[in-house]
């Protein structure tokens, strides 16, 4: 019975809200109805009668322009205003004061003149910013591409001037493939880099990444060209020769020179001196006198004519170069000529080295610094090559293309060569242990 009754009583409620809301609609329909017919004259009305807090500030304000009107015809003629606009304040008299302190009065007039240009053109600026039109619309659509493949809208630079702070660009369609990064055209390069890259163009040296091959590591090479690698390979191994016969020869020849000896004579000598002195009598050292007061006034006399004298012949040496003055002049000339002539002979011979290609004629240039570590120019002796007529296989290889190219890179100072001689650094200071005599020991490091 009770599940009947709440049937019942949401049943009468549903029809109860589709009844009002059937009145309600009909309503609406009426009352849209009835203002439909009417003219707008009748629904609205214009409000010409002005508001009375209005009309009380309107009159307000022509009070005051008309205060203001009197006043200003009841001042005489060259009194300053007192206005808030055109009083001066004490700061602004003080600068007043420096300026007319600091500039004449042509100078006040010509900075009165150029700030009056400036307060023009700040004024003409503003009016321009408020009242200038863009050149064309920014609402417009975007012009129709759809009918383009493989395009794309992209903002360029029109170059034109345009007002009321529109940025100068414009919008057209460009080929996909012009983005591709591969093709892409590059940026353009300022006058500024352009100028640096040309100042370190012409203060780079040159190099040459890969040398050729010497005529003699060839299969039957040029006769002169090959005679010329032997001979420049014979002579590393002479400058090695040398290198090793100074550094193995001791010093002076294995000899003492004869300005040794004679130390060595005179030393001998002074020793048995000595010797034969150690029996005989010992010198008194005498014991130095007091000077009277006409002593010491004699030697204030004799220090006071020194200096007189001192001070007389620093002033003929004065008198003698003021009068030497033309042939000092022509001997300060001719040094600066022979410097001048001596900086361009270094500058040349700067530019002839600068000039010259670094990562060539590696192995020849290594032996003037390093003699003995240079390794050896790889070149094929005459029988060699006379004895292998057989074919290109039956000759032997020479050089080393790993070595080549190391030494080209070390030449071009893209890598660092091992220092053949290299002193042992001790790091830390020596220390002592406990354990007694015998025991010291230094700190070194382990190069393994």
């Amino acid at each position: 019975m009770g599940k009947r009754k709440g049937a019942a009583i949401r049943a009468k409620q549903r029809g109860d809200a589709a009844a009002t809301k059937l009145v309600d609609q009909q309503i609406q329909n009426e009352e849209s109805s009835r203002f439909k017919s009417k003219s707008n004259t009748e629904l609205f009305v214009l409000d010409t009668t002005p508001d009375a807090a209005v009309a009380r500030a309107m009159a307000t304000k022509k009070k005051k322009l008309i205060a203001a009107r009197e006043k200003k015809a009841a001042t005489p003629v060259g009194t300053i205003k007192q206005s808030k606009k055109h009083r001066i304040s004490k700061m602004d008299e003080r600068q007043i004061r420096q300026i007319m302190q600091r500039h004449s009065s042509e100078g006040v007039r010509e900075l009165a003149a150029s700030n009056q240009v400036r307060l023009e053109q700040r004024g003409k600026a503003k009016r321009i910013a408020g009242t200038a039109k863009a050149n064309y619309d920014l609402w417009a659509e975007a012009p129709d591409v759809t009918n383009l493949k493989g395009t794309k809208i992209m903002p360029f630079t029109s170059g034109g001037v345009t007002s009321a702070g529109t940025a100068p660009v414009e919008f057209r369609p460009i080929s996909r493939s012009a983005l591709r990064k591969d093709i892409q055209q590059p940026a353009k390069v300022s006058n500024k880099l352009l100028k640096a890259r040309e100042a370190l163009k012409k203060k780079s040296t040159k190099s040459i990444q890969v040398e050729l091959a010497q005529p003699g590591q060839s299969y039957r090479p040029d006769e002169e060209q090959h005679q010329d690698v032997i001979g420049e390979a014979l002579g590393i191994e002479l400058r090695r020769k040398e290198a090793l016969d100074y550094r193995n020869t001791p010093i002076g020849g294995g000899k003492m020179s004869d300005e040794t000896l004679a130390i060595l004579a005179v030393g001998s000598d002074d020793e048995s001196s000595d010797d034969e002195g150690e029996g005989g009598h010992t010198a008194i050292l005498k014991r130095k006198e007091k000077f009277t007061r006409a002593q010491r006034n004699k030697q204030k006399r004799v220090k006071a004519e020194q200096t007189i004298l001192v001070e007389r012949k620093r002033a003929k040496r004065l008198l003698t170069a003021v009068n030497e003055s033309k042939t000092i002049a022509k001997a300060v000339r001719k040094e600066e000529l022979m410097l001048n002539a001596r900086r361009e002979e270094i500058d040349a011979l700067k530019h002839e080295k600068r000039s010259q290609p670094i990562g060539s004629n590696v192995i020849a240039n290594l032996s003037k610094l390093d003699p003995i570590n240079v390794p050896s120019l790889p070149v094929a002796l005459t029988e060699e090559l006379k004895n292998n007529g057989g074919g290109l296989r039956t000759v032997k290889p020479k050089g080393s293309l790993l070595t080549d190219r190391m030494e080209s890179m070390v030449s071009r100072k893209m890598a660092n060569r091992k220092k053949a001689y290299k002193k042992n650094v001790v790091e830390g200071k020596r220390r002592k242990m406990k354990g007694g005599r015998g025991s010291e020991f230094m700190l070194t490091t382990n190069d393994w």
